[in-house]
């Protein structure tokens, strides 16, 4: 349950805030305090980037420009004009999370700016802001901003205790995000978006809503520890704040620990500050760049998941041997101090979580989302199941209602008309074979009836409601669904949790557990109910293929869009996926099927509709259409009847 987590994680704030009341007592230095207070301050930073960048695979160099606008709201307001300090952290947040919402809501509008140019739209930011900063003499005109202690309760201690509490208050914080989003639905809807955006909108996830709510609260978390960290260093400048550092580190402390585990970051950014800080105790500060760098290359080489990947199905070796070294250190105390033997504490543990072991990919890939792990593996080699011969296709429903109607559609690439004046509908009850030559314009038909594109002119109407300009997600919810000709499932999940991320967000809502439940039928009806617990790397072809299918009606669509899902298969497996299309027919779901195999088609269909050059053939029934002068011609050849 989450909030046992979240409950254990006050517990742990509690205990850690009360190191303050305690250190005199234990005899602690105020350095250990000043230490753990940078570690968290990177705890905080490297989590609230991965609430955005490693849940959805959008990484951005704009945590720099986050932090650069706290660090300046505390300065300007408190350092300049009195303000009282503590007020300023939550409003630092707020308007780095208004600076976030901006990036966003122009990043995240236009599909072209993704991957390296959506870096390069973020990396931008900061410096943009330094320079607006640096010019301006209300903000900071070049000459730097002093921020003095301000006044607060006595049994707080000394200024470091206090810069520790802030510090522990805003990571807890992070963590604590962190952790809600991983098992929540917004979670979910973020590592779907990671993994195939456009396959997950299709779903029914409100793709842009997340990613929005997603960057606002990395900005928001990473703004507040700005106010923070201006607070510690006392004297804040242009050039210490909006510059490449913070950016730069959080993606190395992200990456390092585990961008797919809400804990990832975390661990990333205590093994690198703690390594740093050793390594420059010892005389090795001109070097710790180059060994860290070092260290960094072996881990991603051998653990491109992160260290939490390997540490979790270990984790009571790897915590014994880490207490065991501390201790061993502690009670010869032959050479360094207490952080030195937390230090190789740290590396010993990494040594045995990277102990060869054997174990499932399955298994690395629920360690690594800190989810579920699958209780089986896939039988090597195994089918899917096959399905029983069934009864003769479905007669069209007479007089049935029209689900999709199209009028005119026409679309355009250019100079290259895909489309040219389409007139379709699809009633409830059919199942429409559509075929054509290669670049006839089916898959452009699928992608304008799906949201996917908007066609350049002409109308589509879904229940009668115009739907031209609705997103995939909002078509979804009205009951339209669609496969790929090329599958493409959410990778990183389990071939189970990819037909529940449907069922989490179609038509009908459901939890996460109920959602796994209620896969077991989709899958049971396409014959990958042995494969649950299998991610998608680890099956066929043919069975990926049977996995889109079970995505898409879990739905619960009125008409599915099947492109090419006999694509690539042998011929026992068209006869099995034809089977499996049958079934889903039967089950009263209108279906439009984009095909190459007329001998399926023709099995299948109840009505044919052919396509050639962009424009609309021929559109009856199988037999009519088949013996259609005009499509032997176009489709067919010449002596398709012989």
């Amino acid at each position: 349950m989450p909030w046992r987590g979240i409950a254990a994680l006050g517990v742990a704030y509690v205990v850690l805030a009360l190191v303050t009341q305690v250190r005199e007592a234990l005899g602690m230095p105020v350095f250990y305090l000043a230490f753990a207070a940078i570690v968290l301050f990177w705890v905080a930073q490297a989590t609230s980037w991965n609430l955005l960048s490693g849940s959805t695979g959008y990484f951005s160099f704009g945590q720099g420009a986050f932090f650069g606008v706290g660090v300046y709201t505390s300065a300007v307001l408190a350092g300049r004009n009195g303000f009282d300090y503590f007020l300023t952290i939550p409003i630092a947040g707020l308007l780095a999370a208004l600076v976030g919402l901006a990036v966003g809501g122009i990043a995240f509008r236009l599909r072209s700016l993704r991957g390296e140019v959506f870096a390069l739209l973020t990396l931008a930011v900061p410096f943009i802001l330094g320079t607006f900063a640096r010019i301006n003499n209300a903000i900071d005109g070049g000459q730097g901003i002093v921020l003095r202690i301000p006044e607060y309760p006595a049994f707080l201690g000394d200024f470091q205790d206090l810069a520790y509490l802030l510090s522990l208050s805003i990571a807890t914080l992070a963590v604590g995000v962190a952790y809600l989003v991983q098992h929540s639905r917004f979670g979910w809807a973020l590592f779907a978006i990671r993994d195939a955006e456009n396959v997950a909108e299709g779903l029914g996830v409100p793709t842009f809503r997340y990613k929005m709510l997603a960057i606002s609260l990395s900005a928001l978390i990473a703004g507040m520890a700005g106010s923070v960290f201006a607070l510690q260093i006392g004297f804040v400048t242009v050039e210490g704040t909006f510059n490449l550092t913070v950016p730069l580190f959080v993606i190395v402390m992200s990456v390092l620990g585990g961008r797919m585990h809400w804990l990832g970051p975390a661990l990333g950014a205590l093994i690198i500050v703690t390594l740093q800080d050793r390594l420059a105790a010892q005389g090795f500060e001109g070097y710790s760049q180059i060994i860290l760098g070092g260290i960094l290359v072996a881990l991603v080489l051998l653990a491109p998941e992160g260290l939490m990947a390997r540490l979790r199905p270990r984790l009571l070796p790897v915590a014994v041997a880490a207490v065991a070294v501390f201790a061993v250190l502690g009670v010869v105390g032959a050479w360094g101090a207490p952080l030195d033997w937390f230090a190789v504490a740290l590396v010993t543990a990494a040594v045995v979580a990277f102990w060869p072991r054997r174990r499932s990919r399955a298994l690395a890939g629920a360690a690594a989302r800190g989810g579920v792990a699958p209780s089986d593996a896939p039988e090597e080699g195994a089918a899917p199941a096959e399905l029983e011969p069934l009864a003769p296709p479905v007669a069209p429903v007479k007089g049935g209602r029209a689900i999709i109607e199209c009028r005119e559609l026409a679309r355009q690439f250019g100079g290259i008309r895909a489309l040219d004046g389409v007139s379709l509908t699809v009633a409830e009850g059919e199942l429409i074979g559509l075929v054509g030559p290669n670049g006839s314009g089916k898959t452009t038909l699928v992608n304008l009836l799906s949201g996917a594109l908007r066609p350049t002119s002409g109308e589509i109407a879904v229940d009668g409601r115009p739907a031209v300009t609705l997103p995939p997600h909002r078509l979804a919810h009205l009951g339209v669904a669609r496969t790929y000709q090329i599958p493409r499932p959410f990778g990183s999940m389990t071939v189970r949790d990819n037909v529940a991320v449907a069922i989490m967000f179609g038509r009908d809502p459901a939890s996460l557990a109920a959602a796994r439940r209620a896969a077991h039928e989709h899958l049971e009806l396409v014959g990958l109910e042995r494969h649950a617990d299998a991610l998608p790397g680890e099956i066929n072809l043919h069975e990926r293929q049977l996995l889109e299918i079970a995505r898409a009606l879990a739905t619960r669509p009125r008409v599915l869009l099947l492109d090419e899902a006999l694509a690539g298969l042998n011929p026992a497996e068209v006869d099995n996926a034809a089977a499996v299309v049958r079934r889903v027919h039967q089950s009263g779901i209108a279906i439009v099927l984009v095909e190459h195999v007329l001998r399926v088609v023709n099995q299948l269909a109840t009505r044919i509709v052919v396509l050639d050059q962009g424009r609309l053939l021929a559109d009856g029934e199988p037999a009519a259409v088949m013996h259609n002068a005009d499509v032997v011609r176009a489709y067919l050849g010449r002596h398709a009847n012989a």
